[in-house]
């Protein structure tokens, strides 16, 4: 079920928040209630998928548990590339399966493995918590809490990545002790707030790029339509913003607080700063577990530390893109990120920084541009968009017109979804209150309106 379902808002959520509100006051049923609410939020999407996560879970605190007992550190070596495997082969196999066919020339059958809803942020979280029980960082936990760690609902299909030192310890804590009425209030703004970035900004814009790039599959794109192809960037923004907003406001009503997952990016004035503003949490992922023991591997002794720099920075990217989808279009787009970054870093080094304005206009205009490389679904499609954009746009009221200049404010000229929720809940007022529960009739009045459109980053 969608967080903008008429079945999430109106029926399991508030039976979720009942069901919590009793099994709260025993401190022996909290993790099981969470556990089992989180499941059956998971295994509405498809019941198949519970068994993948339950086995999962089971799988890698048995090995964290064998690991305490034995010390040897191939039993944590052999469950990350267990884990790897295992999303391997539900997110990839067709993915090689063309490529071989291709070169060979022979025809390959697809496996067709039904990916599992959030796998790719469920395995980071496992490698997370294994790596740092490797290096001597986290201790072994018990099962359930363990278990919530990785099928928490707000968090377990699409992030924010959390690490188990940031969440872990706040599992089974009383939600609803004294003073979780402002809790709940920020809490419950998140939720607006992040409600109507999806349903205000992303879905209109979702409304009208579609189409476009849909032709951009068969055939060639007007200049009109091309020109508002490079939206996606903020509609990706807003989507997934809207998203971990929502899962940051629901983690906070349960007494959980996740971290923020995004700090304006589209006001960075480089690519290097852009990249820590945006999806700060697969950002951390990336530089802790990936760039960080590439760029330690010692080839070529101390004078080719930058060197070994900029290669992890590179392949880190690479590996970036792949982790979104598997197709050449996601490795190019990531490619094109870790080459800029290269770039930037060498820049930094060497040279004087470019007056803000100009460095601001660089990085959003690359991000929006190489976005229709992440959005289109081949590099024929991008092409052809990119050649469209040689035609200068002539239509003065394009289709999603109002919901890109909307979505141009709210990411560059407001300040970050987080600040905002602070400052409206930072004193009680009947005016903040009113405004919440207006914006969430109109919520609930568009989506009935409209087709409700899932999140993007539920595909990954």
């Amino acid at each position: 079920m969608l967080f903008n379902s008429y079945e999430f808002l109106l029926v399991f959520l508030p039976t979720a928040i009942l069901a919590y509100g009793i099994a709260d006051r025993y401190a022996a049923a909290r993790m099981p209630a969470l556990i089992l609410l989180s499941l059956i939020f998971y295994g509405y999407w498809d019941v198949k998928f519970v068994p993948v996560m339950v086995g999962s879970i089971l799988v890698n605190w048995l090995a964290a548990k064998l690991y305490a007992a034995t010390k040897n550190r191939m039993i944590v070596t052999a469950a990350i590339v267990a884990n790897l495997g295992v999303l391997g082969i539900f997110k990839y196999t067709n993915f090689l399966t063309d490529n071989l066919s291709y070169l060979s020339g022979l025809p390959i059958a697809h496996l067709q493995p039904a990916l599992p809803l959030g796998i790719s942020f469920f395995t980071f979280h496992h490698i997370m918590y294994l790596v740092d029980l490797r290096r001597g960082r986290a201790p072994i936990y018990p099962l359930d809490r363990y278990a919530l760690y990785i099928c928490f609902f707000p968090q377990a299909i699409a992030g924010p990545i959390a690490r188990w030192n940031e969440v872990i310890h706040q599992f089974g804590q009383q939600a609803f002790a004294p003073g979780w009425e402002r809790r709940c209030a920020l809490g419950v703004t998140f939720i607006v707030i992040g409600l109507l970035q999806k349903v205000v900004i992303a879905d209109p814009l979702s409304s009208a790029l579609d189409p476009i790039y849909a032709q951009a599959l068969t055939g060639p794109v007007p200049g009109d339509q091309a020109w508002m192809a490079l939206a996606f960037a903020f509609q990706i923004f807003f989507d997934f913003a809207g998203y971990s907003d929502i899962a940051i406001g629901l983690a906070l009503i349960f007494g959980v607080q996740l971290p923020r997952n995004f700090d304006a990016p589209f006001r960075s004035t480089s690519i290097l700063e852009l990249w820590q503003r945006w999806h700060m949490t697969l950002a951390r992922f990336l530089r802790d577990y990936l760039f960080t023991p590439l760029s330690g591997i010692r080839i070529g002794g101390r004078r080719h530390r930058a060197t070994r720099m900029l290669a992890a920075l590179l392949i880190t990217m690479m590996l970036c893109g792949l982790w979104h989808g598997a197709g050449w279009t996601y490795v190019l787009w990531g490619t094109l990120q870790g080459l800029a970054l290269m770039l930037a870093a060498v820049w930094r080094r060497y040279l004087p920084s470019p007056p803000a304005l100009a460095g601001w206009a660089l990085t959003i205009g690359f991000f929006v541009f190489t976005a229709i490389i992440f959005r289109a679904g081949s590099i024929e499609a991008a092409w052809r968009i990119y050649e469209g954009l040689a035609s200068l746009p002539t239509d003065p009221h394009p289709t999603g017109r109002n919901a890109l200049i909307a979505a141009f404010i709210g990411a560059v000229v407001l300040p970050p979804s987080h600040e905002i929720c602070r400052r409206l809940t930072e004193s009680p007022r009947l005016v903040v209150a009113a405004a919440c529960a207006f914006s969430m009739v109109a919520v609930l009045l568009m989506l009935g309106n409209r087709e409700n459109y899932e999140f993007i980053y539920f595909q990954f």
